[in-house]
């Protein structure tokens, strides 16, 4: 949940900056492609996390699946943000942490395996 609070309030404040670059003391944030691309691969990511969250909250096995994609997705969109400078080295590897933790917690977790355990259908 925090990581979809997260995603919606970048996703805003990137557009009020790109609005009103005054506001941190810019006068340009960039190309707009490259603001689009952000605004775009963050909502969907902000999407995903909550039918990644309806997996889970209805112990659907599919979602042991669906959090490797979004970790690997979220990981992929954090290296392109890297690649068109909106996103620090270090910033990258920071937020890549909650990625990778996922994939290692959701592969060892029998308490994961336990508990979703309903099919998708």
């Amino acid at each position: 949940m925090l990581l979809l609070i997260h995603g919606i309030g970048l996703t805003i404040a990137t557009l009020v900056i790109d609005a009103n670059p005054s506001l941190v003391g810019m006068t340009d944030l960039g190309p707009e492609s490259h603001i689009v691309f952000y605004v775009v691969t963050n909502s969907f990511l902000a999407v995903y996390i909550l039918v990644l969250l309806w997996l889970i909250c209805t112990r659907r096995r599919a979602a042991i699946v669906h959090n490797y994609l979004y970790c690997a997705i979220s990981i992929g969109c954090l290296v392109a943000w890297n690649v068109l400078g909106m996103k620090s080295p270090v910033g990258t590897v920071i937020d890549s942490v909650p990625s990778i933790v996922g994939i290692v917690y959701f592969a060892n977790s029998t308490r994961v395996k336990r508990t979703l355990t309903r099919s998708l259908l």
